[in-house]
C-alpha cells in the first residue's frame, strides 16, 4: 500500500510535535510559562506572513468559516499554554507529552458526533487502548 499525501503530512506533523515537546520543556526549565508562550505565539506571525506570500489565500469566506478557524487556533493556543504550564509545574516531557498526545481521542469522538464519521471496530479498539498506552508511557 502506497501512502497518500495526507499520510506524509501527518508524519511531518508527528515529528514537529514530538520535537515541540522537548523544546517546550527546555524553555520552561529557564523561563516562565508566560514568556515561553509569548515566544510560541510570536513564531506564528512570520509563519503566517510567509504562508500568505507563498500560498495566496482566498479571503472570500463567510464570517462563520473564518470564526471556526479562529476558534480552532484559539483552542490550539490554549492547549499550548496549558502544556507550557504542565512543564513549568514540574512535569517531565516523557510524561506530559504522552498524556497530552491523547488529544486525538477527543477529535475522533467529535468527528463521530459532529461530522457523522464512522468509527470501525478496529478504531474503537484503538480508542479504548490509547489511554492505556498513555498511562503506561507516563507511569514512572
Amino acid at each position: 500500500m502506497i501512502a497518500t499525501g495526507w499520510f506524509w503530512f501527518s508524519i511531518v506533523t508527528l515529528v514537529f510535535f514530538g520535537i515541540t515537546g522537548v523544546t517546550q520543556k527546555l524553555s520552561t526549565n529557564h523561563v516562565s510559562t508566560q514568556l515561553s508562550f509569548l515566544g510560541f505565539a510570536a513564531a506564528f506571525v512570520p509563519l503566517a506572513v510567509m504562508t500568505m506570500i507563498l500560498f495566496p489565500v482566498d479571503l472570500g469566506v463567510s464570517a462563520g468559516v473564518f470564526l471556526l478557524g479562529a476558534v480552532g487556533g484559539s483552542l490550539n493556543s490554549l492547549g499550548a499554554l496549558a502544556s507550557f504550564s504542565a512543564f513549568e509545574a514540574g512535569g517531565k516531557a516523557s510524561v506530559v507529552m504522552p498524556i497530552i498526545s491523547l488529544y486525538p481521542l477527543v477529535t475522533v469522538l467529535g468527528a463521530r458526533l459532529f461530522l457523522g464519521e464512522q468509527i470501525s471496530p478496529a478504531h474503537w479498539a484503538g480508542i479504548l487502548l490509547a489511554p492505556v498506552a498513555g498511562w503506561l508511557l507516563s507511569s514512572e
